[in-house]
């Protein structure tokens, strides 16, 4: 009967050992998992602010960048220890299929707002005469329309604020309801800081406007109506997109998910060493992004941008302090 032959080591070998990592491979893996993600993602953010203050980038393109950029740092800031350490694989995939989900869902509002899609009318001139008027919105198949409205001041006497405009706009329905949507146009002083001491008088206009109007029935807009304050006052220019949000219901729900599957990946998942991160930085997201998509501002900017997570950002925080403070009452960590 035939035996398989076996390779057998000379007497007195030593057993064969795995090779150890090699240097290189021990700095990168360290990089990884330190400092190497928030570098390059505050790089990335410094340089499309610089980018688009010099008009080398398109605003929006920088801005979707640096959006970017400081969602990845959030994400690795609470899902680090999954880079580190012997993390099982089951572990490793579902922090990846939970960052995937969070990354799409934290973005969309942003994204939405700063790109709003191809336009249902685009830069139509409307006069206080009815020059332009009526102006039909094709609309149908939308629940509700993003109106962006920008006006123009005439300018003040020797170098004074410019009169305000105050609008009054009329949007019909086929099926006869009719939604008024106003506004002011104004110019206002404001002093700014020039250096340690100096100051200066700067005018601050306020020329564009976005409102979202619903359209319950889904059907074709009209406008019907401008009403100038004064009559005299230069044309309004409106663009309408269709609202790519849906309705506030459905959104508080997602947002509530959203948190539920962060709460609970913080509290009973593989990465109980970042305390609730996730979860933090989450509900700051959500904050931004509701003050980000509330303000009126037409063209969203890097300054939008700050100021919706100086004011939304800690409103959001310190709800997200809450609901984690909760979890860790209510929620019991399983033992290993």
């Amino acid at each position: 009967m035939a035996t398989a032959s076996r390779t057998r080591q000379p007497p007195g070998a030593k057993p064969s050992r795995p090779r150890p990592p090699s240097l290189t491979a021990l700095r990168a893996r360290d990089a990884l998992e330190t400092w190497l993600v928030p570098t390059v993602a505050a790089a990335v953010i410094v340089l499309c602010a610089a980018l688009s203050a010099t008009e080398l980038v398109a605003t929006e393109a920088a801005l979707a960048g640096a959006l970017a950029a400081a969602l990845v740092l959030l994400l690795f800031i609470g899902e680090r220890p999954l880079l580190t350490g012997d993390q099982p694989r089951r572990a490793r995939w579902l922090g990846g299929a939970l960052a995937a989900v969070w990354l799409v869902a934290c973005s969309v509002p942003f994204y939405t707002r700063i790109f709003p899609g191809a336009p249902l009318v685009d830069a139509a001139q409307l006069t206080a005469a009815g020059g332009g008027l009526p102006l039909r919105i094709p609309a149908a198949g939308h629940a509700a329309v993003d109106l962006l409205l920008e006006g123009k001041l005439t300018p003040g006497p020797a170098g004074g604020t410019a009169p305000p405009v105050h609008y009054q706009l009329t949007v019909a329905a086929p099926d006869g309801v009719a939604r008024v949507v106003e506004g002011l146009f104004e110019d206002t002083l404001r002093t700014r800081r020039l250096g340690r001491r100096g100051t200066a008088v700067v005018h601050q206009l306020h020329t564009a406007d976005l409102r979202i109007v619903a359209n319950p029935g889904q059907q074709e807009l009209t406008v019907t109506r401008l009403v100038l304050d004064p009559a005299s006052a230069q044309p309004v220019t409106l663009s309408a997109y269709a609202h790519p949000l849906p309705s506030t219901p459905i959104l508080a729900l997602a947002a509530a998910a959203l948190l539920a599957a962060v709460v609970a990946f913080d509290r009973l998942g593989p990465a109980p060493e970042t305390d609730g991160a996730l979860t933090l930085a989450t509900a700051a997201v959500l904050g931004t992004a509701t003050i980000f998509w509330t303000s009126d501002t037409v063209h969203p900017d890097f300054r939008n941008l700050i100021g919706a997570a100086i004011f939304g950002g800690p409103l959001g925080f310190a709800a997200g302090a809450l609901v984690w403070w909760v979890a860790k009452r209510l929620i019991a960590r399983p033992t290993r």
